[in-house]
Formats: structure tokens, sequence, C-alpha cells
């Protein structure tokens, strides 16, 4: 038997009737249709009641098709069984789904700091692009690396960039954007807890390389590099 999904996964409905809704995944098996039994439910006459599901597996996240119509599609190819991989594109009927496999973030894998969108159509000189990121120890997955976008929030909400389930950060704990190519600033969400960094409160800073950030129990560090 496969293990207990632990990889923060989730889907966000893209279009149809549920349109901006951010659905977890944390079973081995999700199904969705237009069954209220379903995990998913999906109200959209152009699904099937037993629409498919969506397996955690040791290879990963993997969409079977239920029905055996031929309608269920990743990247608008229709699909009997596909590993799903984060940004791909699900499409039931009139319902579309975007999978991302980030844990408690949005995607990181695209185009994310203005660095790059400066460059776009250009051949950049090395070493002129600067990407930050957010360097979290997770215990049990080893470190992860948050790339940062131009502006990102951090808090206990699941409509935050950066999402984290602790109930001592505030729904909108703080912020963190870019003020100019590679220069990011940190602002306090005027939060319950507080926001550190080295260990002293902030209400806004400007962070250095290296620097350690503390957001309720969690910990990051900021680092900046050169493409």
């Amino acid at each position: 038997m496969s293990q207990e999904p632990t990889s923060g996964a989730y889907l966000v409905i893209q279009k149809g009737s549920l349109a901006g809704k951010r659905i977890e995944l944390w079973k081995e098996c999700t199904t969705i249709g237009r069954s209220r039994d379903s995990d998913i439910f999906l109200e959209d006459i152009t699904v099937h009641r037993k629409q498919a599901r969506i397996l955690y597996t040791d290879n990963g996240y993997v969409l079977r098709d239920d029905h055996g119509s031929g309608d269920c599609f990743v990247n608008n190819s229709p699909i009997v069984e596909q590993l799903l991989n984060s940004g791909d594109e699900l499409q039931f009927g009139n319902t579309l789904i975007t999978f991302f496999a980030n844990e408690g973030t949005r995607p990181f894998q695209l185009p994310s700091s203005r660095g790059r969108e400066l460059h776009k159509g250009k051949t950049p000189e090395p070493g002129t692009t600067i990407i930050a990121h957010l360097q979290l120890m997770n215990p049990g997955t080893g470190m992860r690396s948050i790339e940062l976008l131009p502006g990102m929030t951090i808090g206990r909400s699941r409509e935050c960039d950066i999402f984290l389930e602790d109930l001592t950060v505030s729904r909108h704990h703080a912020t963190i954007k870019e003020v100019t190519t590679g220069q990011y600033e940190l602002i306090d969400n005027n939060s319950a807890t507080g926001t550190f960094v080295n260990g002293k409160p902030i209400t806004h800073s400007m962070l250095q390389e290296g620097d350690v950030l503390q957001i309720g129990n969690t910990t990051f560090t900021f680092r900046l590099s050169k493409m």
C-alpha cells in the first residue's frame, strides 16, 4: 500500500462553478465527479457522476479516468492514466483545474522575479540576473527552497502565497516584496506574534543575504543567487 501523502500537493480550480477554490490532496485516493459522494464534487452537467480519481503512489500523484469515455484531459490531451507534474492543467467537461505539487505554496517553477522579466526575449549576460530564495529546513523532507516572486504574502490563510499551517501565525502575517531587482523588503502586517529578522522584531526590514526570518514557529534563511 502507498504511504500516506506528505507532499502538500493541491488543486486550484481555474474555470467552472468552483473557480478560485483551492483543494488540498491529503488522501491516497481522491475521487472527482458530479456525484455528491465524490471527494471533489463538480456541479457541471458535462462531468460524469464518477469522472476520475487522483491516486497517491510511490512515484507521485496519478490521474486515472474512471469513466473510460476519453474525456479526461491533461494539458489538452486525453488520458487513461497519467502521472501528474506540477503545473499540469486537468480538464473535465467545462471544469479546468491546475495541479500543484508544491507544499503549502504556489508554483515557483515559472519566471518569478523582475530580473528575469527584464531579460525576457534577450540573451542575458552571465551573472546579471539575481534570483531570491527562502530556504526552509523541513524535518523529514530536508531543505526546501522557495523562489520569490516580486510580491508574496505569508500567513495561515490558504490564500497566501506561502501558507504556514501554524496557529501562532496570523492569517495574513507578513508580506515580502521586491523593491528593486534583487532587493527585497519584509513587512509585518500587524501580526499578533510579530515578525523577526535575525532575532529582532521588525515592522519592515530590507533583507540581506543570509538573514534569518522567523514567522511563528517557522524559520527561513534569505538567499540570493545569480544566473
